[in-house]
């Protein structure tokens, strides 16, 4: 199998005859090469295709299941977990997009079990926190942009009607330290990951977490943000950090009041907005 012609054929015309292929041994190929390091492969194509296959219900149950078990592996969503830097980042993070179109689709069609769901939703809450490579976009690879990517993860997760609102303070700690990551480099995020990481949230507050529980994180967030000042003084770290930081919230605060609601999560965002737009420098 030629797998960038097929997949060609799959995502530029609609009138291309599936029957032609096996459709295992197509999705086998897709998995192994999820992480390529080319571009064209990897974005446009695979993740292209699963993306039609999955919505466009091309593929059957069974086989729903053999693309969740796989991306979720120690070859696929946790490959070298931990590392940064490095390629593997590229198959953690397009199997996160591919457990997320699933996600999608099961949530309006309930094609796996309670369970399995379940099990998708624990591993990606794990996976935003274990990541370690922030990359966004690499030179001549494309996009890693493996936060981004887990936070959409998430924010499928917790849409889904079998996530359970036992775990929202575990989701809400693993944005939150994302919002931390690496503050001992300095190294910020460069491709809007912060304002990603604000799906989980609006996710959160639109499957009913309540306004005063997402307001005190809020106020969490900034206190540990005072925290990294008190270490760190005016530094490079705390400059960057806090921009991110601020960026995030007024993402929230925007979206809240373009949407007309969370009257009480915007009023704690000015107030935390207000209070890091006040000078830190002479």
């Amino acid at each position: 199998m030629q797998l960038k012609t097929v997949l060609q054929e799959i995502t530029h015309h609609n009138d291309y005859d599936l029957s032609k292929i096996s459709m295992d041994e197509l999705i086998k190929e897709m998995l192994c090469n999820i992480g390529s390091t080319d571009p064209e492969l990897r974005d446009a194509l695979i993740y292209n295709a699963f993306g039609k296959l999955i919505q466009e219900d091309y593929l059957k149950v069974d086989q729903w299941r053999y693309i969740v078990k796989t991306c979720m592996d120690t070859n696929h969503l946790f490959l070298n977990i931990g590392e940064t830097e490095t390629d593997s980042v590229f198959s953690r993070s397009f199997s996160s997009l591919v457990l997320a179109l699933i996600l999608e689709k099961d949530s309006q069609e309930f094609r796996l079990s309670e369970t399995e769901v379940r099990e998708i939703i624990k591993q990606s809450i794990l996976y935003l926190e274990l990541e370690r490579d922030i990359r966004g976009y690499v030179k001549d690879k494309g996009w890693a942009h493996s936060i981004a990517h887990g936070a959409d993860l998430l924010a499928e997760a917790v849409k889904h009607p079998y996530f359970d609102m036992g775990l929202v303070d575990d989701c809400l700690e693993a944005v939150q330290h994302n919002l931390f990551k690496r503050d001992e480099e300095g190294v910020p995020y460069l491709d809007d990951e912060e304002e990603r990481l604000v799906f989980v949230i609006e996710a959160l507050l639109g499957r009913g977490a309540t306004e005063e529980r997402i307001a005190s994180w809020i106020s969490e967030v900034s206190t540990n943000l005072n925290e990294l000042l008190n270490r760190e003084g005016t530094n490079l770290v705390f400059f960057r950090k806090r921009g991110e930081i601020v960026r995030f919230f007024r993402a929230i605060y925007f979206r809240c009041l373009f949407n007309k609601n969370f009257p009480i999560v915007q009023q704690e965002l000015l107030k935390e907005l207000k209070a890091w737009h006040e000078p830190f420098y002479d």
